[in-house]
């Protein structure tokens, strides 16, 4: 019982996200267990970018990371079922085209906070197909946007939140992660307009809760199901890198801090001076700060925005235009896009000059007043 309650003690300080429900756009899941991925471009599209357009060139300032990509990119939703957990998970794939073998492109997931969707992350994912990256965004069952739609009505929305917040939950996500590339791999392997799909490059992100789901699948030693020593029992191997969006540990003690000792994959950590406690959990902004610091060195990178709050790293739409902070948002929104790109162009595509750029502090000329960026 008392490791049951540590298991839980960990995740509630983790679990901090409430991702669609202040800023995302919520689209009904298809009834269709499968959508096709060879579903037509939206109309437009092959005015907006140019299929087979190479990857812009970045300059020093990173102008060429920030601007939107040369690739049409095809977007399916779909249902997969794992049989053997009884579990349907609601996916999106961006595919950029064309896609063929003759071009062999690396894969990306992300998983959402507490309370989203596979509408979760779309800034990010719309950017990185934008460049030639295929995306897949995952949806969670039990920790997704369920918590909220079907909560009673007297019941507040954070207490609604916080039950979704639990050691169950957080194993199904890492578990979700595991079987969403299994299932991508067979489709890779057998249908034509996946062929250009990498599954031996493949990065990995989330927001939030889903930053914790990264954080362990890339192996962050946790308590042991059962007792015993902390490890990474959730690592999945295959996974190369990571970006976390609003990452968090549950105190900046040592104990803490040796979790992240067996985190061994490049790792970009994403936050904020306003990036704290929305659960009453009691999470800072110094704590999601201090992931970065607990990292090994070696392929580690921190950015840092003074006035980034929780929700403007979900990767939703900004403020609405009234808002005061739209355009800091919009700002925030920008600047990330264009680092994380070059980060998994660094880390998943062996480009030199994205690996120069970062470790040079290239993204530093991108920031404003506050704003920090470290590596080591």
């Amino acid at each position: 019982m008392a490791g049951r309650r540590r298991h839980r003690g960990f995740i509630a300080a983790a679990a901090v996200a409430t991702a669609a429900i202040l800023g995302c756009t919520i689209t009904p899941a298809p009834d269709a267990n499968l959508v096709p991925i060879s579903m037509p471009l939206p109309a437009g599209a092959a005015a907006q970018a140019t299929p087979g357009s190479p990857r812009v060139p970045a300059d020093a300032h990173g102008a060429g990371y920030a601007a939107p990509g040369g690739y049409a990119v095809r977007v399916a939703d779909s249902v997969s079922r794992d049989p053997s957990r009884n579990r349907s998970l609601p996916l999106r794939l961006r595919v950029p085209q064309p896609c063929t073998n003759a071009e062999r492109r690396p894969v990306l997931l992300f998983s959402h906070g507490l309370g989203g969707s596979r509408d979760g992350g779309a800034r990010w994912g719309e950017h990185w197909a934008s460049h030639g990256f295929v995306v897949m965004h995952l949806q969670h069952p039990g920790s997704d946007e369920s918590l909220w739609r079907s909560r009673s009505g007297g019941l507040p929305i954070r207490a609604t939140l916080q039950g979704g917040a639990t050691i169950e939950q957080f194993v199904l996500r890492a578990q979700d992660v595991r079987f969403a590339i299994d299932a991508l791999r067979g489709l890779a392997e057998t249908d034509p307009a996946l062929a250009c799909l990498d599954m031996t490059r493949l990065g990995m992100s989330g927001h939030s809760f889903g930053a914790q789901t990264t954080q362990a699948v890339v192996g962050q030693s946790l308590p042991s199901p059962g007792g015993g020593a902390a490890r990474a029992w959730l690592r999945e191997p295959r996974i190369l890198a990571a970006v976390a969006f609003s990452p968090s540990m549950r105190d900046d003690g040592a104990p803490a801090q040796a979790t992240f000792a067996t985190v061994r994959v490049p790792f970009l950590a994403v936050t904020g001076g306003r990036d704290g406690d929305v659960l009453g959990t009691g999470v800072t902004p110094a704590l999601r700060r201090a992931v970065f610091d607990a990292l090994p060195p070696g392929d580690r990178y921190l950015l840092w925005f003074g006035g980034g709050d929780h929700m403007v790293f979900n990767g939703g739409p900004p403020r609405p235009p009234a808002a005061d902070r739209r355009d800091d948002d919009i700002r925030v929104q920008g600047v990330t896009a264009a680092v994380t790109l070059a980060f998994w162009r660094a880390t998943l595509s062996g480009d030199a000059a994205a690996r120069a750029w970062l470790d040079a502090g290239g993204p530093r000329l991108l920031l404003g007043e506050g704003d920090g960026w470290a590596s080591r």
